[in-house]
């Protein structure tokens, strides 16, 4: 994970930021948009490994506030994933790998 902009990390910020996370102990991940509008929680283990079209585990997000499972892409070989969505991909997609911009939230 690329680390960039950590003194704007705060909700809401006009620039976008990340923070290296390799060595921190976590078993969830927070997607979100820059403005905190769209976002899920996901087990850490819904997000890493490989699937391809599968229902992926999603604790909550903006839209529902009890657990489901939303269709997510992680390929091997395809280096524009994983592709993580509020729904089924490519409805509200929050995280395109390689920096991807296209079918965002």
């Amino acid at each position: 994970t690329q680390s960039y902009n950590t003194n704007r990390a705060t909700p809401g910020s006009p620039v976008a930021w990340s923070k290296k996370f390799s060595n921190t102990k976590f078993n969830e991940f927070l997607f979100a948009t820059g403005d905190c509008k769209r976002w899920i929680v996901a087990p850490k283990a819904s997000v890493l490994g490989w699937y391809a079209g599968e229902h992926r585990l999603i604790f909550k997000s903006h839209a529902r506030k009890s657990p489901y499972g939303a269709r997510w892409y992680r390929r091997h070989r395809n280096r524009e994933d994983p592709w993580i969505s509020v729904g089924d991909y490519p409805r509200q997609v929050l995280y395109g790998g390689v920096g991807t911009s296209g079918n965002t939230a």
